[in-house]
């Protein structure tokens, strides 16, 4: 019987590895340019040309090669970074396999000129399709100099596969970008079809982010610090509200090397809670550093996917840092009213004073103790005050709007309200009970199995908030009590609507107390369109400022606007 297995050719075996390492042009990219940076080099340049298939080069000022080291870089497994077994529990650079210098001669015309200090003269590789045609000596600075052209000419079938020109360039790009983030010590040059388009000078973090993403998007970063153990955590964050469509700005690094790991991920957005909208993604770029010995990098050939040792230690210091960031005073802009001329006496009439009397979710009855003037004068007073307070206009039974000391503030009085129940539904699940009002006439609710079991998932957490409901078979409940802020003839509407709401936005929550608590808010909170007097225009915006989070609603809309002076002036020509 003859024999089937055999060893495969040096030429078969760099094609099937190139397949792994090099899956498209940006990878070239991004290989070149690492070991660059693992060289050494402080200033570094990229040149691409038809979106990296006919040019890739990466010139830099790093250490350079010997003519021996030239001979033997694109050989398989050929390496200056690995000496012994032990080396791999602690990596220190960024390249280590070997392999990704002949992966990428074997696809595609190559030629490397590199030179040391001690060389009188520089050394150029000639490798076409694997196969080292030349070996030179010619003129050139310290460093090493590596041109990529016909990238899979001689593999038609990867190259057919590889996306548009513009495409495969944009993925060249983010690549760049990447690496200059976590090397803001070096200058990186771009160069695209012959035109520069990015030069980057060496300087601090800060500068780096102001060149790559503008300072208009910096300005409105925060900086984040976190040491805890062996791991520190720093970078920048996006403010509530500041982020983007996309995840195309999010850039999370460990020991300087670009990393994706969907559990940090989850953590930076998981502590942003209800601060982000629907459809919106944080800016980052945040850095992990930590002993090498804690993870490892051997998982994957592209070298990004990650494993760690302790992934829920990390978590929880991620979780933190970024928390801990959010919560800066800078993140959150200052109000301060301006009180208006119109007076108020006050009178010292009967005033619910405890929090039963006062109630803890209503707005209806948490009024200041101010009020309007009036012309009843049968009561006498027992004493008489004037009071300044500031003054508030409802635009359009929608918008509350207040001068302020910078200019104008405006406020989304259904998201305003929303907010205020929402933290107190949740500070609800460690109070004994909530202020309930009982139905003179329970109602019977009659629903679909998909709503009732939807229902039954949440009535732990409604009974907590202050509903009285009581099953009745068949897909039927009884609604004998409901909170104080729920008015009188919507109960039943109310209670749908929150099924409604829970159904659609319990996967975005963290846990159903949040999602329960959402429904709540949203629903029962005040409308557009419901007309409010002074005294609750300025109780909403009391119990508004007193709230954790008052300039984002639970969903991450925003609630409050400030409009500058120097806005309307610019708007004015002044």
């Amino acid at each position: 019987m003859q024999n089937k297995i055999h060893v495969l050719a040096d030429i078969l075996m760099n094609r099937i590895a190139a397949g792994e390492v090099v899956e498209r042009p940006a990878s070239v990219a991004k290989e070149l340019l690492e070991n660059s940076i693992d060289a050494g080099a402080t200033d570094i340049s990229l040149f691409v040309k038809d979106g990296g298939t006919g040019l890739i080069q990466v010139m830099d000022n790093g250490e350079g090669m010997t003519e021996t080291d030239v001979r033997l870089c694109c050989e398989r497994h050929a390496t200056s970074k690995l000496t012994c077994v032990e080396d791999l529990d602690a990596i220190h650079t960024l390249g280590f396999r070997g392999e990704a210098l002949a992966s990428i001669a074997s696809v595609s015309r190559m030629s490397i000129v590199a030179k040391t200090d001690d060389d009188l003269e520089a050394h150029e590789l000639i490798i076409e399709n694997g196969v080292s045609r030349e070996l030179r000596k010619t003129g050139a600075p310290r460093g090493c100099n590596i041109s990529v052209k016909d990238l899979f000419a001689n593999v038609p079938a990867r190259r057919k596969f590889l996306k548009t020109r513009a495409t495969e360039l944009r993925y060249i790009i983010r690549t760049f970008r990447r690496l200059a983030f976590a090397h803001p010590h070096i200058a990186f040059s771009l160069y695209i079809d012959g035109q520069r388009t990015m030069q980057l000078k060496s300087g601090t973090q800060e500068d780096r982010i102001r060149d790559i993403l503008g300072t208009q998007v910096f300005t409105r970063m925060v900086h984040v610090e976190k040491e805890m153990g062996q791991v520190r955590i720093h970078g920048f964050i996006s403010r509530p509200g500041e982020g983007r469509r996309s995840r195309d700005d999010q850039f999370l690094f460990l020991n300087q090397r670009y990393i994706v790991n969907k559990n940090l991920n989850y953590a930076i957005s998981a502590s942003y809670g209800t601060r982000l909208g629907r459809d919106e993604y944080p800016i980052y770029i945040l850095f992990v550093e930590m002993d090498p010995a804690q993870y490892d990098v051997n998982v994957h050939p592209m070298k990004i996917e990650v494993r760690f040792l302790d992934d829920r230690f990390l978590h929880s210091v991620m979780r933190r840092a970024v928390q801990e960031g959010l919560n800066q005073s800078e993140v959150i802009p200052h109000l301060h009213l301006v009180p208006g001329r119109r007076q108020f006496e006050q009178s010292f009439r009967p005033q619910p004073q405890t929090p039963s009397e006062l109630g803890q979710l209503s707005l209806e009855v948490q009024r200041p103790l101010f009020e309007e003037p009036h012309l009843e004068v049968a009561a006498p007073r027992q004493t008489v005050s004037i009071r300044e307070v500031p003054e508030f206009w409802q635009l359009h039974k929608r918008y509350i709007l207040s001068p302020i000391k910078s200019g104008l503030t405006i406020i989304d009085q259904h998201v305003a309200h929303e907010r205020i129940l929402y933290e107190r539904a949740l500070r609800a699940r460690e109070a004994q009970g909530s202020l309930s009002q009982q139905l003179l006439f329970p109602k019977t609710v009659q629903m679909s199995s998909e709503d009732y079991l939807a229902l039954m998932e949440m009535l732990p957490q409604l009974e907590k908030i202050g509903f009285g409901i009581k099953e009745f078979g068949k897909n039927t409940v009884v609604l004998e009590a409901v909170p104080v802020e729920v008015k009188t003839g919507e109960e039943s509407d109310l209670l749908l609507e929150m099924i409604d709401h829970f159904k659609e936005n319990k996967t975005r929550d963290t846990e159903i107390w949040h999602a329960v608590a959402a429904s709540f808010a949203c629903k029962a909170a005040i409308k557009s369109g419901d007309k409010l007097s002074q005294a609750e225009m300025a109780s909403l915006v009391d119990q508004l400022f007193a709230t954790q989070e008052p300039y984002f609603c639970p969903h991450g809309r925003p609630v409050v606007v400030n409009l500058t002076l120097d806005e309307f002036d610019k708007r004015f020509g002044r």
